[in-house]
């Protein structure tokens, strides 16, 4: 017979380790109600009628990323304006010549991860996100070394700074340099660097639905497909586009790649359509002939808008439907500058489809409707640059006369259009040069539709094998349900991630007591949003019945042997134990005992119709062990021949 234990052991590839428990074991949970579903964190996502769907809300991750003029990248919490973490993205002076490498057009991937180009060391690098375990253990000790906030003060100091090459969460350094192009471990590049302000200065970077990376030199004019999860430049498409100094990009529901041009003493303004699947191109000319358009934005209702910049063309926004047949025009539709000077730069648009365009010269951010009619001004400090939309709905805009970096609260104000509610100073960072998807909210509202939604899940005890992730989901064409696992036992130290399949066992995710769990669903093509109706987490042990047969365990008897019978549940067949992995314990699991490994049998002895297996102890090592002459709570464990471990338990009293 078998009943709950006050202690049991688990056979795991790390050894038997005792585990207290004071409930019955629990051996999986289904995630299946909203109740389940809203135990996570849900980005993009909605728990309605008991499965997940995507939000039609538009919102993203909690971070903002922000380039310094020092060299550096911040990450900011856009809740509390906590500076969160900064990143060295070069060497401080990395072409010796007293400057730094001008870190500006930070673009925030799929997972929260952030590109960001160096206008003067002509590379790009990736930062991982740490509050979701992207980052390399470089030196196997499984702590992430990267720059927190360890006093908690909501400031980055230069003591919570890592140098150059130090910091785990710099993944890699892609060198665009012609001739040089190649992917780095930050620190190891040492072909020098472009400090050219006008010549390889990555200006233009945006994230595909693949979560991979596209990003242009300024010149000469080529644009690079860099593979997201190892940065490795996809040398076989490497895109020659004459004449188009990139100075900004978007990519559209479509996969078309929109870039501004800004030519300097050569070259005419215009404005690039690049189909990043067949890689075909069209420049667009706007009128006037010398308009030059800076920054860019798309809506949700399939425009794109396009700010002014000189004294020619900074009175213009322009907007385009981007599905427009190749060769119409492209109008301007408002005259945002008409309210204070020119030198138009970042655009954004939040959820109402309202256009937020940044204008430098004024201080300003200008707030338009759709069609470009003009609704309000907010000053925000000296020489703005780059605007983006956070998860609920707010306005970043990063300023490059001083250290500061605002939040606009859209509603507010008094006429419900806008107001300042947040000044944060970035300590140190010399200012800030950008106008890209500081948020990530375009890459996964617009370029793609991605929601995830994140759980851990406590089986209660330290050193828990992990079975296999099982899960039921409608996925329409073009539609992707995935999962990933890590395990940890203190929930600071967590294993790599591990990217799961249905209903097969675990292979490199450890043992621990905590397995947190991320499942994405995405939107590659069409309108219909995958389903999730339910997950389930298996623990990967086996709990089988184990029955003593008592006539052996008398003291008086003469046999050699204490006979043990094993039965497994459905499912499950007792010839693939491995007997040479059976041993038993008592309840102080001070000593364990293998079973000898003598002729089995596999039988029915208790009539239930479920074969069990027979296995040996010696009799004289078991009462020995187990004689206190009391019931004691008895334990067995092994595993399978493919190593699956199973454990059970017996109570039992030695007869005199």
């Amino acid at each position: 017979m078998s009943l709950i234990l006050a202690f049991i052991l688990v056979f795991s590839s790390f050894g038997l380790i005792p585990i207290p428990i004071g409930n019955p074991l629990v051996t999986s949970r289904t995630y299946t109600t909203d109740a389940d579903f809203n135990e996570g964190i849900l980005v993009g996502l909605d728990a309605v009628n008991d499965q997940l769907n995507l939000s039609t809300e538009h919102v993203t991750l909690p971070f903002i990323w922000v380039p310094n003029n020092e060299g550096t990248v911040s990450k900011v919490n856009t809740e509390t304006g906590d500076e969160l973490g900064r990143y060295w993205v070069a060497p401080p002076d990395p072409g010796g010549v007293g400057k730094s490498s001008s870190p500006s057009r930070t673009t925030v991937d799929l997972q929260g991860s952030c590109w960001v180009g160096n206008r003067d060391a002509g590379t790009v690098v990736k930062i991982g996100l740490y509050e979701v375990g992207i980052w390399e253990d470089r030196n196997d000790n499984g702590i992430c070394e990267t720059s927190l906030d360890l006093d908690g003060d909501g400031v980055i100091n230069s003591t919570e700074i890592l140098p150059w090459g130090e910091d785990e969460c710099v993944l890699f350094e892609v060198v665009l340099i012609k001739g040089k192009e190649g992917t780095f471990t930050p620190g190891n590049y040492i072909g020098g660097y472009d400090t050219n302000h006008w010549r390889t200065s990555p200006r233009s970077l945006a994230v595909d639905e693949n979560n991979n990376l596209w990003a242009a030199s300024y010149s000469p004019c080529y644009f690079y497909h860099i593979n997201g999860e190892t940065g490795a430049i996809d040398f076989d498409n490497i895109v020659y586009i004459p004449g188009h100094y990139a100075y900004g990009a978007v990519i559209d529901e479509n996969g078309i790649l929109w870039s501004t041009n800004r030519p300097t003493n050569h070259g005419t303004p215009h404005i690039l359509r690049f189909n990043t699947s067949d890689q075909t191109s069209e420049k667009i000319y706007l009128t006037p002939s010398r308009y030059m358009s800076y920054g860019l934005g798309l809506d949700y209702l399939g425009h794109l808008f396009a700010s002014g910049w000189t004294h020619y063309s900074g009175k213009r926004l322009h907007r385009l439907n981007i599905t427009r047949p190749l060769g119409a025009s492209f109008p301007d539709i408002g005259e945002f500058c008409k309210w204070g000077p020119n030198r138009g730069r970042g655009v954004a648009c939040t959820s109402d489809n309202d256009v937020w365009v940044v204008s430098t010269g004024a201080n300003s951010v200008y707030r338009f409707y759709n069609n470009g009619t003009f609704r309000k001004s907010i000053y925000v400090g000296p020489s703005p640059t780059g605007v983006a939309v956070d998860g609920v709905g707010k306005v970043w805009v990063c300023n490059n006369g001083d250290d500061t970096i605002v939040r606009i609260n859209t509603t507010d104000g008094g006429d419900g259009l806008g107001a300042v509610d947040l000044v944060v100073p970035i300590v140190g960072s010399k200012g800030h040069y950008s106008y890209s998807d500081m948020t990530g909210i375009m890459a996964r509202t617009i370029t793609t539709r991605i929601g995830t939604w994140t759980v851990i899940f406590d089986s209660g005890e330290a050193g828990t094998p992990w079975g296999k992730i099982s899960w039921n989901s409608l996925n329409p064409e073009g539609t992707f349900v995935t999962v990933k696992v890590r395990s940890s036992d203190d929930q600071l130290t967590w294993s790599p991630w591990e990217d799961t399949f249905n209903d097969v066992q675990l292979s490199s995710t450890p043992d621990g007591r905590y397995l947190q769990i991320e499942t994405t669903l995405q939107i590659i093509e069409g309108e219909e949003s995958p389903i999730l109706y339910d997950l389930t987490v298996n623990i990967g042990y086996i709990l089988a019945t184990v029955d003593f047969d008592p006539d052996t365990l008398n003291q008086k008897s003469k046999g050699k042997w204490v006979t043990v019978y094993i039965e497994l549940p459905e499912g499950f067949d007792v010839q693939y134990i491995d007997i040479t992995t059976v041993e038993l314990s008592d309840v102080d699991l001070s000593e364990w005992i293998t079973a000898e490994l003598k002729p089995t049998e596999i039988g029915d002895h208790d009539g239930d119709g479920i074969p069990d297996l027979m296995v040996k102890f010696v009799r004289e090592e078991v009462i020995e062990l187990l004689d206190h002459g009391e019931s004691v709570i008895v334990t067995i464990s092994g595993a399978l021949n493919d190593g699956t471990p199973f454990i059970g338990t017996d109570v039992i009293r030695v007869i005199h």
